[in-house]
C-alpha cells in the first residue's frame, strides 16, 4: 500500500511538472505567427505579431520575437525604414534577448546596404507633400547603386556567403548560403556580345578545386540536404563539358550510389553514363 502511494505521488509530480513545461498561451501565439510566416501567409503573420507586440500578457522574449518578425516581414516587402525601426527597438528595448545580440553587430551594415532614401522620418506633412511633388517629376528610384564592372564578383559573393556559414552554423540560412556559394562557383555568363563570364565558365582550373572543397563542406554539414544530388550532377556535368571523362564517370556514379533508383537525377546520371564521350 505504501509502495502504491509512493508511485501515485511520483505520477502526480510528473503530471504537474509536464504541465508546467507546456507552452504558454502567448508562446503558442508566437509559434503560430512563425508558422504563418514560414508558409507565406505574411499578412496574417503580420497581424499576429502586431497583437503579440501590444499584448499585456506577452513577456519580453515574446515581444522581442514579434518585433523581429515584424521587421522581417517589412524587409521582405521592401519597407526597409520600417524594418530597421522594428529591429532597432529589439536591440534597444530587449538588449538581453538572443535576437538583439544577432542584430547589434549587423544593423549598421544592413542599413548602409539596403536602406532606401525614405521620407518616413519626416514629421511635417507640408514638407512631405513637397517631397512627393518632387518625386512625381523625378525619375530616380532613390536607391544607392554600385557598378560591378571589373570587380571580382565571385570572390565578393563568396565572402558574404561564408559569413552566413560561419555566423549561423548548421542553420537553414547556412544551408542556403552553401547552395548560393556553389552556384556562384559553378559560374554564369552575362547577357550581350561583350558580357563577361564568371566562376567555372571563366576559369575551370581556378574554381573547380574551390567548388569541390565547398561541396565537401556542404555534404559534411548537411548530409541530408535535398540539394546534394543536384550539385553532384552539376559537378559531373562541369567535368563532362570540360571533356574530363574519368571525373565525369566518378561523379555520375556518386549520383547513382546516393539516390533512389527511380529518382530524376539517378535516371539522368545512368543515361549519361551510357554515353559519356563525345
Amino acid at each position: 500500500m505504501r509502495q502504491r502511494m509512493a508511485l501515485f505521488g511520483l505520477l502526480v509530480t510528473l503530471v504537474l511538472s509536464c504541465g508546467s513545461c507546456a507552452p504558454r498561451p502567448m508562446e503558442r501565439e508566437v509559434n503560430r505567427g512563425k508558422a504563418l510566416y514560414d508558409h507565406g501567409l505574411s499578412a496574417r503573420a503580420l497581424e499576429a505579431f502586431i497583437d503579440i507586440s501590444n499584448s499585456a500578457d506577452a513577456r519580453a522574449e515574446d515581444r522581442s520575437e514579434a518585433l523581429y518578425y515584424l521587421g522581417q516581414i517589412a524587409f521582405d516587402a521592401g519597407n526597409y525604414a520600417v524594418a530597421f525601426d522594428d529591429w532597432d527597438r529589439v536591440a534597444r528595448e530587449y538588449p538581453a534577448s538572443n535576437r538583439a545580440s544577432e542584430l547589434k553587430t549587423n544593423l549598421a551594415q544592413l542599413r548602409n546596404i539596403f536602406l532606401k532614401v525614405s521620407d518616413a522620418s519626416v514629421s511635417s506633412s507640408v514638407a512631405r507633400s513637397y517631397l512627393h511633388n518632387g518625386d512625381f517629376w523625378s525619375g530616380s528610384d532613390r536607391m544607392f547603386t554600385i557598378d560591378n564592372s571589373w570587380l571580382p564578383n565571385v570572390e565578393l559573393a563568396i565572402e558574404w556567403y561564408d559569413r552566413v556559414i560561419a555566423e549561423f552554423p548548421k542553420s537553414e540560412a547556412a544551408e542556403m548560403a552553401f547552395q548560393r556559394k556553389l552556384f556562384s562557383l559553378l559560374g554564369w555568363k552575362g547577357i550581350g556580345m561583350y558580357a563577361s563570364s564568371y566562376g567555372l565558365k571563366a576559369d575551370f582550373n581556378k574554381y573547380m578545386p574551390l567548388l569541390l572543397s565547398t561541396f565537401a563542406d556542404f555534404e559534411k554539414q548537411f548530409p541530408k540536404s535535398a540539394y546534394l544530388q543536384g550539385f553532384r550532377y552539376q559537378i559531373a556535368q562541369a567535368y563532362w563539358i570540360h571533356r574530363d571523362w574519368a571525373n565525369t564517370r566518378s561523379w555520375l556514379t556518386r549520383v547513382v550510389q546516393n539516390g533512389d533508383a527511380k529518382s530524376f537525377y539517378v535516371q539522368t546520371a545512368k543515361a549519361r553514363l551510357a554515353k559519356v564521350e563525345h
